[in-house]
């Protein structure tokens, strides 16, 4: 009797799982904006409904997706955040959070560090995360959604791989990266913007607009320095470390005659102290496959070709930086890892000034290894 009378006392102080709550009672975050306007922060939130993604993998056919947006202000992002929860009917869930957008604004203020400290402080969040900016309306880009009633959580905010390993431009960044890049001094860190596209597709008829990256925002110490468009970034691919697939045109006198497909190209960067001053070598190695050429050329023709045309794309990524006084090339980068006392004596704030005379020379070794089909 005494036993069973202990064993009765002790449950009483077993814990149990009363406090818990049931996941579609939870409001879960899919990702966030920050904004700054009129001397206050703007945080947004976007949430997603996970009902239909888990019938889609379950084998179920797909239901329209519902996306909602949240929007709050406050002296500092961590006040508008919690002003989010004012009007919200539900617990919420941080853990799912899969990106992260920065205004144009916001960088010019500098608030991505404040973001940041807010984010390292509340275990909830992960830090891979994919973050982007935009100089658009975030309500508008999280209200874009994916065709076909796809869920937002395939959309390009929260998986920008896919498309990249298939055709590589602009490099999508984790929140991670981002931290990393900007606590060293040498690092000029290329943040991609997103925007909307509505011209490309329709869907039933009516133009569908979809999420695209356009260009990229560089930041040095968190701080914004310039934004480049798309369309004057080709030169960034080729040295930019995790490139997988991207083309060349092969189009001699603005004619059209085919295209090869570069696999993995690879950079190395070196320098010398030339007149008192740091000047550099870009040299890049790639292999390529012709998948279209429409009239006969020689192989020699077209290697000379396409390794022209990214010797012009490198060199006139380092001019359009030099206008704007962004090491787009990771130049400065490239002389601390080689020799820390140079880049102490010949950088200034981290950063090697950059004149026409700084970039000597780009040397492009390229090969051709199919003309036809290959396993890639």
């Amino acid at each position: 009797m005494s036993r069973l009378f202990i064993c009765c006392f002790c449950c009483l102080f077993l814990t149990g799982c009363w406090g818990m709550k049931e996941i579609d009672h939870l409001a879960y975050i899919h990702a966030i904006g920050v904004d700054y306007e009129d001397d206050q922060v703007i945080a947004y939130a976007q949430l997603i409904s996970f009902s239909g993604l888990a019938k889609v993998e379950a084998g179920g056919g797909r239901q329209k997706s519902t996306v909602t947006i949240g929007k709050a202000k406050g002296e500092t992002f961590n006040v508008a955040t919690d002003r989010l929860y004012h009007a919200i009917q539900q617990g919420v869930s941080w853990g799912h959070i899969k990106g992260i957008v920065f205004t144009e604004r916001a960088l010019k203020k500098g608030l991505v560090r404040d973001v940041i400290d807010v984010l390292d402080r509340y275990n909830e969040i992960r830090h891979t995360i994919w973050a982007f900016t935009t100089k658009e309306s975030i309500e508008q880009l999280f209200e874009t959604t994916p065709f076909l009633d796809y869920s937002p959580y395939f959309s390009l905010l929260a998986n920008p791989t896919d498309i990249y390993e298939q055709s590589s431009f602009v490099q999508p960044k984790r929140l991670n990266q981002l931290v990393a890049a900007s606590n060293e001094k040498a690092v000029v860190f290329p943040l991609p913007s997103l925007a909307v596209e509505e011209k490309s597709w329709t869907e039933n008829k009516k133009k569908k607009p979809m999420l695209k990256i356009d260009g990229v925002c560089f930041l040095h110490r968190y701080n914004k320095q310039a934004c480049m468009p798309r369309n004057k970034l080709d030169g960034l691919r080729w040295v930019t470390k995790g490139t997988g697939r991207t083309p060349i045109y092969i189009q001699p006198d603005g004619k059209m005659i085919g295209t090869l497909v570069v696999r993995e190209p690879k950079a190395s960067i070196s320098y010398k102290v030339k007149n008192g001053l740091p000047v550099f070598t870009v040299d890049i190695q790639a292999t390529g496959s012709i998948i279209e050429l429409r009239e006969d050329i020689s192989e020699k023709q077209i290697i000379a070709y396409a390794a022209k045309t990214v010797e012009k794309e490198v060199q006139s990524l380092f001019e359009l930086g030099v206008k704007e006084g962004v090491d787009a090339l990771q130049l400065s980068n490239a002389l601390y890892r080689q020799n820390v006392n140079d880049w102490k004596k010949y950088t200034t704030n981290g950063v090697v000034p950059l004149t026409k005379d700084t970039l000597q020379r780009v040397h492009v070794k390229l090969s051709i290894d199919t003309y036809g089909k290959s396993k890639k």
